[in-house]
């Protein structure tokens, strides 16, 4: 058994029997429902959407003996419930595509536009206490300003994957799905929207941080 998963895990993992086996997957998902349909509704629709994602979402946990829930590891640095949302978004996203394509959720984003989003958080972040070119946004540069854009992407791309994978879902669900903070709190189990707010301002700050050590500190454009 491993001691670093959850138990209700375990116990559906390594059920001798059938009925023991139900018995612990009953368990398990009555435990995360409430995060499942979260994730469900995250992507937009009516209660029939959230709940055709939400059944999508089991059919797929089930599939081939558990066989997704026997590839977390916690050694890996996600909590349960965190790599339950990613896996659960994207099988959400999985769905959307078989039927209609790649999704274009609501705001209308896609990944540059999640990066443009960040960099204009991270500008915002600056002003009032530094230059508001010291984290330049880059979204409209001139043609000679493009291997600046480059660069900063670069550095941003580096320092967006050396975060947690909880502080990582909480920018794509902020900035790529666009959603509110009271529906992103449902999902990552925030007690409050002002937590989300508090932690979105304290993983910028640390963007930003990061982005000062590489020398991101103004621009002529």
């Amino acid at each position: 058994m491993d001691s670093t998963a959850p138990l209700e895990l375990n116990r559906l993992l390594l059920a001798p029997h059938v009925t023991d086996r139900e018995a612990a997957w009953d368990e398990l998902i009555a435990r995360h429902t409430r995060l499942l349909m979260a994730v469900a509704r995250s992507l937009g629709g009516d209660h029939d959407d959230a709940m055709e994602r939400y059944s999508y979402i089991l059919e797929k946990l089930r599939e081939n003996d558990f066989r997704r829930l026997r590839s977390y590891d916690a050694n890996v640095g996600a909590t349960f419930p965190t790599w339950l949302t990613v896996t659960s978004r994207h099988l959400c996203l999985d769905l959307h595509r078989s039927r209609f394509g790649r999704l274009r959720v609501e705001s209308g984003t896609d990944r540059s536009d999640s990066l443009r989003a960040v960099r204009r958080a991270l500008l915002d972040l600056t002003e009032g206490d530094t230059p508001p070119d010291t984290i330049v946004d880059a979204s409209s540069l001139p043609t000679d300003g493009l291997a600046l854009r480059g660069d900063l992407d670069d550095c941003l791309k580096q320092a967006l994957v050396r975060l947690t994978s909880t502080d990582r879902l909480l920018l794509t669900l902020r900035f790529e799905d666009d959603l509110p903070a009271s529906r992103i709190a449902g999902i990552l189990g925030m007690p409050t929207p002002f937590h989300v707010y508090r932690r979105l301002n304290s993983v910028l700050a640390e963007l930003r941080k990061a982005l000062q050590s590489r020398g991101i500190e103004g621009s002529d454009g």
